[in-house]
């Protein structure tokens, strides 16, 4: 197999880092980022001032794509050594520095050459003192890997791997287990969840650790709790019915500290009819907290009671600190596909936001049970539109409206958890979110949760599924019709015609007949295979997949209950393919979740053919995480344009987008080697979305600097009165406006210090504006400015840095004091060193005395120079300081400008002091802010 390199290498220029003997080197060493899946990077080398510049540096190709194959990958890098998986199922280690080939591992050299393909997020790492280990994960096995060769540890396992078809108290002929997100480590055990089928025969989708050397099993959690166990009684079970689902398939998150795990499981099957399962059914969409060592449940909460939608919970747990003032929470943040934001407390399992349980539709669907009610947290709001009207539907055509319109009119509508019918019942959120598997990413310093979610209705008709027991008096074809209900329907559709683009139609079959059993018994892509069929009955699924529309009749059910399946995954659309409600389709949010409130949400990706006829903004279905940095940045791909983006943190705002080869379906990986920052994402394609198929990963990082301005003669506004082109904010919540042709910035009780930054650098220049502020008494103009790549070691010699001001990210560098006059404080013009740890540039002298240049209750204008070492302020007119610096010239030459708006250190509101009153917003304002390169 071919596999092209194209290397794009560039120079590193990065500036020794105060603090650290040797360049810094900071890896991405789990599924997610981090053992809690926060999908946060204290790194800021590449920042919201300079992403702008942001370029591929290296490209490697894993050449095994081929149509319709994808590549979740979510690539972990330790030492230097990036391991991702392929679109065929290989596992792969890299140069994390160019991209080149290490070693691969083939599974189909292991599995009697049978190739698979179907998803997979990655792969997981382990060192202990048998060495260091890649745990791959392909369809129901485990393998063990040598970390540094790609060598199978045979000694592990059965001859290197785990069959997880094993161990789950069922016969294991008849499982169809797979792994699509990777395991997680705690101490020398793996623990698993597992992705199983979602029909009448699915597997139990129990939770199960290992030991990470031996390969043994050391315990099993029953989300389907057995006979005796707590649970058990919240299924009202029929006699020889099959049980299966409530699996953790988005992964596992570990609290190291308190020796728990935590896992978040989907729907019992069959999963849109409950009628042989009534009951609440524990520990289906359940939030789980077990002992890690012994897999002993320590508590547990319910998103859904009784699940009739797909509403699984999608993403693994996310494991959070949530701070106010000095008082810290550790909580348990959970998304869901309804677009709810569950908070639980992680020592109790207990909502953090009040939950109360709402009284929801009744089923009428024979033999169903709907439950009666259901829990719905009263903050965070939700992500999402729940539920939808005919005012919801799409307007981006007359024709489509049109059409989704006499869609909308033959189906069932109504609120969230309106049953699924057998007219077929629109339902929003839809079974592909909200919230999906790629969870979000969790900003420490600010309390704020950014999560991508989708807006896309389907279509939940309900269609019976025939049973009969005297199989003798049928033909192969109606044998096969009744094993198509069973297993097939719920995906292909009643009447074989798929959902295209996600699943394909089976009229006309387009597979030869080996190609067809292969498929059949091992599944590919996102289709499960079923190897437990038994060839003659595979032929009988054949002969009546291969049949005309209403050659074989139905069969008449005996010896059961009647029972019902989804007619397909339907999502409705209109006739050119796009959702059939109203845009945006997808969008990216940021979410406080100290005030459960929604700060920002705006729409997540466009549709090119929609852009050419000047319709924007409409997001896409996305499928893929969004990855915070302490840069004041998110990255995300995951959209059906193809594209990996970057947004400011504090607005949503786009600041930098690059259109990869193949959709980026997978989370981002952020690393730090020998000092540079990279940005990693798999570029597969397909999925979901269903575009064109890749086989790239691609690292961004940073080229050399770009040259600083010439010297020039005139003047360059640095604003234009209108909006914040051209500036960025980093570091804190203060707020940044533009009012009446100014720059307004608002302080926000508990606040660090806030900067709003050029994204252009300049060396020596002179720099002109006006400004008045409130009775608050720090603000300032930052000069030369940089953002700290990585947080300062504690205990080092570069002076007093403790708190926001060692964190990554933060800005620094000389500071021009905005303040009121105050007997005894410094006033307007003094130069200050932000966080530079050295305090004070302006003398004892003037610190004492200050002046009474600056108007207190009017604008003022500004004049700063900085030319070598030297730097002057004026304040209207006068000159008030004139120092030359020769330390700080050779650590800060170049850099932003920045509006700075002081933090007011915790202070909550009725804190009175210094003249100071937070009972409402304390404002800045900056105008005809003008620059000239000198």
């Amino acid at each position: 197999m071919t596999r092209i390199l194209r290397p794009l290498l560039l120079a590193c220029m990065v500036c020794p880092l105060p603090g650290f003997a040797a360049e810094p080197n900071v890896d991405w060493p789990v599924y997610r980022g981090d053992p809690g899946a926060t999908q946060f990077v204290p790194l800021a080398q590449i920042h919201a001032a300079n992403v702008h510049r942001l370029r591929p540096v290296w490209e490697y190709h894993t050449g095994d794509a081929t149509p319709r194959s994808n590549m979740h990958a979510n690539p972990l890098v330790i030492d230097g050594v990036m391991y991702l998986t392929t679109p065929s199922m290989r596992a792969v280690a890299l140069d994390a520095r160019t991209g080149r080939e290490r070693w691969t591992f083939d599974p189909a050299r292991h599995n009697h050459g049978t190739v698979i393909r179907l998803r997979n997020r990655g792969v997981t790492f382990w060192k202990g003192a048998a060495g260091a280990r890649i745990f791959h994960f392909v369809r129901e096995r485990v393998y063990a890997l040598d970390a540094a060769t790609g060598e199978l540890i045979r000694s592990f396992g059965k001859d290197g791997f785990i069959d997880l078809r094993e161990n789950l108290g069922v016969d294991p002929t008849g499982v169809f287990i797979e792994m699509t997100s990777p395991g997680a480590i705690y101490q020398d055990l793996l623990i698993l969840g597992s992705r199983v089928n979602e029909s009448y025969d699915a597997s139990p989708g129990h939770i199960r650790a290992y030991d990470t050397v031996t390969g043994g099993l050391k315990w099993i959690f029953h989300t389907i709790p057995q006979p005796g166990e707590f649970g058990h009684d919240t299924w009202r079970r029929v006699p020889g019915e099959n049980y299966g689902g409530a699996n953790a398939w988005g992964g596992v998150t570990v609290d190291e500290k308190r020796g728990r795990v935590f896992v978040a499981t989907g729907s019992a099957t069959d999963d849109f009819y409950g009628g042989f399962r009534q009951g609440e059914n524990l520990f289906a969409n359940c939030v789980i907290a077990l002992d890690a060592r012994t897999g002993a449940r320590k508590w547990h909460y319910q998103t859904v009671h009784h699940d009739l939608w797909d509403y699984d919970n999608p993403p693994a747990p996310i494991l959070v600190t949530l701070t106010r003032g000095s008082a810290n929470r550790d909580v348990v943040v959970q998304l869901t596909k309804m677009g709810f934001i569950f908070v639980l407390d992680r020592d109790t399992g207990e909502p953090v936001f009040p939950v109360v349980e709402i009284p929801v539709p009744k089923s009428g669907v024979p033999g169903e049970l709907a439950h009666p009610t259901q829990p719905m947290p009263l903050k965070p709001p939700p992500l999402v539109r729940q539920g939808m009207t005919e005012a919801d539907l799409s307007l981006i055509t007359p024709e489509a409206h049109a059409d989704v319109l006499a869609q909308f009119r033959r189906y069932v509508s109504g609120r969230m958890y309106t049953p699924p019918s057998l007219q077929g019942t629109i339902t929003l959120p839809g079974h592909l979110g909200g919230s999906e598997w790629h969870g979000a990413a969790y900003d420490p310093a600010l309390n704020v949760l950014y999560v991508n979610a989708n807006e896309l209705p389907t279509i939940n008709r309900l269609r019976p599924v025939h049973w009969q027991q005297n199989l003798e008096r049928l033909t192969p074809a109606q044998i096969g019709r009744i094993t198509y209900e069973r297993a097939c329907q719920s995906c292909h559709g009643a009447e074989r015609m798929g959902t295209p683009p996600q699943v394909p139609p089976l009229l006309p079959l387009a597979k030869t007949d080996e190609e067809a059993r292969a498929i059949i018994a091992q599944g590919r892509a996102s289709m499960p295979g079923f190897s437990y069929l038994r060839p003659s009955e595979i032929n009988a699924l054949l002969a009546y997949v291969k049949s005309l529309p209403g050659q074989v009749p139905p069969v008449e059910s005996s010896g059961s209950a009647p029972r019902y399946s989804i007619d397909g995954y339907p999502t409705f659309r209109d006739a050119d393919g796009y959702p059939a409600i109203a845009p945006p389709w997808g969008t990216l949010s940021a979410v406080d979740l100290v005030q459960g409130d929604i700060l920002w949400k705006v729409p997540l990706g466009e549709y090119p053919e929609l852009v050419q006829k000047g319709i924007r903004n409409t997001g896409t279905p996305n499928f893929g995480g969004v990855v915070a940095t302490a840069g004041g940045l998110l990255f995300v791909a995951a959209t059906a344009d193809e594209k990996l983006r970057a947004f400011e943190k504090h607005s949503g705002r786009l600041r930098w987008e690059w259109q990869l080869p193949a959709g980026g379906y997978a989370t981002p990986s952020l690393y730090m080697l020998d000092g540079r920052q990279y940005l990693a994402i798999a570029a597969g394609g397909g999925g979901k979305n269903a575009t064109k198929s890749g086989d790239s990963v691609l690292a961004f990082a940073l080229p050399p600097e770009e040259p600083l301005p010439a010297p020039a003669a005139e003047w360059t506004p640095l604003f234009d009165g209108q909006s914040l082109e051209g500036w960025v904010h980093l570091n804190g919540r203060h707020l940044f406006t533009v009012e009446d042709g100014a720059i307004v910035g608002r302080t926000v009780a508990g606040s660090e210090n806030s900067f709003l930054c050029t994204t252009r650098e300049f060396g020596d220049f002179e720099l002109e504006l006006e400004t008045m502020c409130d009775r608050v008494t720090n603000s300032g103009i930052q000069i030369r400015s940089t953002v700290r790549p990585l947080a300062l070691p504690a205990g080092g010699s570069q002076g007093d840095f403790r708190g926001a001001n060692a964190r990554a990210g933060r800005v620094n560098g000389p500071q021009i004091e905005i303040r009121r006059y105050y007997p005894g404080q410094p006033t307007t013009g003094l130069l200050y060193g932000e966080a530079m740890g050295t305090g004070w540039f302006s003398s004892a002298d003037k610190q004492a005395n200050g002046h009474r240049h600056f108007v207190d209750e009017g604008w003022n204008q500004l004049r700063i120079v900085a030319r070598g070492p030297r730097i002057q302020s004026w304040v209207n007119g006068q000159l008030v300081e004139d120092l030359t610096l020769e330390p700080v010239y050779r650590t800060h030459p170049r850099g932003f400008v920045g509006l700075q708006i002081h933090g007011l250190n915790g202070r909550e509101p009725g804190f009175k002091g210094n003249g100071l009153t937070m009972e409402e917003p304390l404002v800045i304002k900056w105008r005809n802010i003008r620059i000239r390169p000198l």
